[in-house]
């Protein structure tokens, strides 16, 4: 064979450099996938596939173009039936180029709320959708899928999803694993209580907003940071300590190293300072 010839073949074999995933994706059981949104890159909230004999449903939400694409593209490598809905869990109002531009032929399930938010972009969605109160439960075959929409706590109107048979529970942003997210319009009193209920439910599999898989134990220690951060600011608003002393005087050194603790850091005391010191 020529010079030639064996130059092209090496070129064939050799591995093709590709930009770096969004997601790392693991198998719950079976028909049930975690996305797992990797750090630092575009994705910005992990997300839940659940497929089933004759359609695809994914929950989630920060959906952009790009990471859309990479968790359909993933859903073919799995099956070759579509993605027939989208539950997106929550959506934050001013972010104009996330949520937007799912594909059409999908049908979008929000709560009001995340309906409400969206319709206050300046850009529209133009697929179809179905908004729902306060609960919904979506049966395909044996696969039941309970949908429960929260009066305010990440958001206002964060739905969780909870697959009873297979004991799956995704909390989208309701739960962080291990990092600390973006609580910037957050109810920190109504999350408390949210955060008991997701306790209550006792799910096999936890698919958090961020981090890996857990279980009942990921939402607890959650759980455990969220009374903390709370205790720690409201030790400043009970004496009416200002906002400048009180951020200067914070301390939780035993979470200060977690991932995203120091990035969201800024927003998320001055919404729980101010949410909690109206309070009073």
């Amino acid at each position: 064979m020529s010079r030639t010839g064996l130059l092209i073949i090496w070129m064939l074999l050799m591995p093709v450099a590709s930009s770096a995933a969004h997601f790392s994706f693991k198998n719950i059981q079976s028909g049930v996938y975690a996305a797992i949104a990797e750090p630092g890159c575009a994705a910005e909230s992990n997300a839940m596939i659940v497929v089933t004999r004759y359609q695809v449903i994914l929950a989630g939400a920060h959906f952009t173009r790009d990471t859309t694409r990479e968790l359909l593209d993933f859903i073919k490598t799995v099956t070759p039936i579509p993605v027939r809905y989208i539950i997106l869990t929550h959506h934050h109002r001013g972010s104009i180029n996330v949520d937007l531009d799912l594909p059409r032929n999908i049908e979008i399930i929000v709560s009001g709320p995340t309906w409400s938010a969206l319709k206050s972009e300046p850009r529209q969605i133009a697929n179809p959708v179905t908004i729902f109160d306060r609960y919904l439960t979506i049966k395909r075959e044996s696969v039941l899928l309970v949908l429960n929409a929260t009066e305010r706590a990440h958001t206002t109107g964060d739905v969780f999803v909870y697959l009873p048979e297979e004991g799956v529970l995704f909390t989208s942003d309701l739960v962080f694993n291990s990092v600390v997210g973006a609580m910037g319009e957050g109810a920190f009193r109504n999350w408390s209580n949210t955060l008991e209920m997701l306790v209550k439910i006792n799910a096999r599999s936890v698919i958090p907003g961020l981090g890996a898989v857990t279980t009942t134990d990921g939402i607890v220690q959650f759980q455990t940071f969220f009374r903390a951060f709370t205790t720690e600011i409201l030790q400043y608003t009970n004496k009416d300590i200002p906002f400048d002393t009180a951020k200067s005087r914070f301390s939780l050194k035993q979470y200060e190293s977690l991932p995203g603790f120091k990035r969201h850091f800024d927003r998320n005391f001055k919404r729980a300072y101010d949410e909690l010191k109206a309070l009073k």
